[in-house]
C-alpha cells in the first residue's frame, strides 16, 4: 500500500513539472505569453513605413487662403420677424363625423411621406402628439420645430374594422 502511495505521489510531481516546463514562454520575445492576442494575415507597416502625403500649394494659393474678409457681427442685417425660438406653436383643428359616435384618437407627425396613390408612409416615432378626440373633434395647439412645414394627423378609431383616417396640414 505504501508504494501504491508513493507511485501516486511520485507520479503528480512528475506531471505537474512537464506540464509547467512545456507550458511556459519562453523569456526571448519568441512566443506570445499565455493570453496574448496573435495577429493574422499580412504584417502591418510601423508608422516610418508608411508614406506620407503631401499636399503642394503655390504662393498665390497661400495668399488666396490668408485673405479672409475682416467680419464685423454689428454688420449683420436680421429680418424684423426673426426670432430665435426653435420652436412654434400651431393650432391643430380635426372634426371627424366618422368618429362622433365612438372614441378616437389622433397622432401628429411631422416625417411622412405622400405616395402617388395619396396614402401616407409615416414615421411614427415622429408623432409630437397623441390625444383622444371629443364626439369626433379635436383642437389643440401643438409645438413643432422650425424646419417642419406640414404635419399629418393620423385618426385611430375604436372600430378596428374601420381604416385610419388621415389629414395633412400646411403650416
Amino acid at each position: 500500500m505504501n508504494k501504491c502511495k508513493f507511485s501516486t505521489g511520485s507520479g503528480l510531481v512528475i506531471l505537474s513539472s512537464l506540464l509547467v516546463a512545456c507550458g511556459s514562454p519562453s523569456n526571448t520575445g519568441d512566443q506570445p505569453l499565455l493570453g496574448a492576442a496573435q495577429g493574422v494575415g499580412p504584417a502591418v507597416p510601423a508608422v516610418a513605413e508608411l508614406p506620407a502625403t503631401f499636399v503642394e500649394l503655390s504662393n498665390e494659393e497661400l495668399t488666396d487662403l490668408a485673405d479672409v474678409p475682416e467680419t464685423k457681427t454689428s454688420d449683420l442685417l436680421v429680418a424684423s420677424d426673426f426670432t430665435f425660438s426653435t420652436s412654434r406653436r400651431v393650432g391643430v383643428s380635426l372634426d371627424i363625423p366618422e368618429a362622433s359616435d365612438m372614441q378616437a384618437e389622433a397622432s401628429i407627425c411631422t416625417d411622412y411621406t405622400l405616395l402617388p396613390d395619396g396614402s401616407f408612409d409615416i414615421n411614427y416615432d415622429s408623432c409630437v402628439m397623441t390625444a383622444p378626440l371629443a364626439g369626433g373633434v379635436f383642437t389643440d395647439k401643438v409645438n413643432l420645430v422650425n424646419q417642419h412645414q406640414s404635419a399629418v394627423a393620423v385618426v385611430w378609431l375604436e372600430d378596428t374594422t374601420m381604416q385610419p383616417i388621415f389629414r395633412e396640414f400646411e403650416f
